[in-house]
């Protein structure tokens, strides 16, 4: 099963919405991550395993006496525009918590706290209440914090010539930890095994506290399960090709159909972000530790190729996709190779468990409302690849390719 030589690959429909990923990933790569990468030898208390230099979800650093620290930083992105039409803010602020914590929640760490900015050109109060209450009601549902932020009043940076409501970007950055290690409830009492993190803590601290084990992927092995985890529409990422496949190249407005759905586009498009956490936790609490998790934003399935073993995955029992998905895909004539590498496709998170532990984990998100199921399995082929059969691709880095 080859994929298409890169000769023969056209330009993909989200560069043509005007999100070049390929051009990002590079310029990040070349430009920005050799700089940062520097940083992080300026305190020697500060031992990631994670983070910049990786592109994995968030940062694991360690400040003693305490925990391991995970911090992540991640906005809403053009979805505000969509809001901002429809005059509907509260689902960005759940939005920017959500993306937030379920990046936390994929190296193992408790999310605790989250500080908002938000950039505006003008000052609303009903906006920014819509906006505060969304934030409040992602707080709810992660259990975290939201103890300070910012609101930056930029003027002509934002400013709109077509007049209308005002325009914001909302940002959030979190922080959590990883939790002592506690053995589960019957279970005899035993040391975690040691993560990379601690290995290396403990190198430069002299210590290795009983912290709960980071997790980072590197502990998949061929033959794990891969269980995914309903996401409930686009969530906060892709909105640039979706607003051009909808509303520029399709010709549909906002308070047309979604076909199948029931739905009007405004609502199926405004649908805030699933938070995760309740699920992880629920994992940890039936002493199940996972071998990864892949929060599926931004790069749609690929970010399973994110976790570190070299191995691959293949989804050979994918979820149905969801109307929104097919109807995006139909007006915008988008082919799946970009539709699976930017959208989450109906899977809204994914976590990797060994075969044995597939009963104990799904009874376990069922028990907190979770409709996990299988979706595929961990394969020796290395090279962490991502194929799905029944869409005839194969997968690597940020691009699905078809395969003959």
């Amino acid at each position: 099963m080859n994929a298409t030589p890169p000769e023969q690959r056209t330009p993909s429909a989200y560069a043509a919405a005007g999100v070049d990923e390929e051009r990002e990933q590079a310029a990040f790569a070349r430009v920005m991550r050799p700089w940062l990468a520097r940083t992080t030898v300026r305190s020697p208390l500060v031992t990631s395993i994670t983070g910049l230099a990786s592109g994995y979800f968030a940062t694991l650093m360690h400040v003693p006496p305490g925990p391991p620290l995970a911090l992540t930083t991640d906005g809403v992105g053009t979805k505000i525009m969509l809001a901002r039409e429809a005059n509907r803010w509260e689902p960005i602020g759940i939005d920017c918590v959500a993306n937030n914590v379920n990046d936390l929640i994929c190296v193992g760490a408790v999310p605790l706290a989250l500080l908002d900015y938000i950039a505006t050109d003008r000052i609303d109060e009903g906006v920014l209440d819509e906006v505060a209450r969304g934030l409040f009601l992602g707080a709810e549902l992660a259990g975290i914090a939201i103890p300070g932020g910012e609101i930056a009043q930029v003027g002509e940076m934002l400013a709109d010539s077509a007049g209308g409501g005002p325009m914001l970007d909302l940002v959030g950055t979190a922080i959590g930890a990883l939790p002592p290690f506690q053995a589960p409830v019957g279970a005899p009492t035993q040391a975690p095994r040691q993560s990379r993190l601690s290995e290396e803590a403990g190198r430069v601290l002299g210590s290795q506290p009983a912290w709960r084990e980071a997790v980072d992927g590197s502990a998949a092995r061929p033959g794990d399960v891969v269980l995914g985890l309903p996401s409930s529409g686009l969530h906060s990422n892709g909105y640039s090709l979706a607003r051009h496949a909808l509303l520029r190249t399709g010709g549909m407005s906002l308070s047309d159909p979604v076909p199948g759905s029931g739905r009007r586009l405004a609502d199926a498009l405004l649908q805030p972000t699933r938070v995760y956490v309740k699920a992880a936790e629920a994992l940890w609490a039936a002493g199940i530790t996972p071998r990864g998790m892949a929060h599926i934003s931004g790069g749609g399935l690929l970010n399973l190729a994110r976790l570190a073993a070299d191995v691959s995955y293949e989804l050979d029992a994918i979820v149905p996709v969801p109307e929104i998905f097919a109807l995006i895909a139909d007006r915008g004539e988008i082919p799946p190779a970009t539709m699976y590498a930017t959208f989450n496709m109906g899977i809204g998170f994914c976590v990797v468990v060994s075969k044995s532990d597939q009963p104990a984990a799904l009874e376990a998100l069922k028990d907190v409302g979770e409709d996990a199921v299988r979706v595929g399995w961990v394969t020796s082929r290395p090279g962490r690849t991502v194929s799905i059969p029944s869409a005839g691709l194969l997968g690597k880095g940020d691009a699905f390719e078809p395969v003959r």
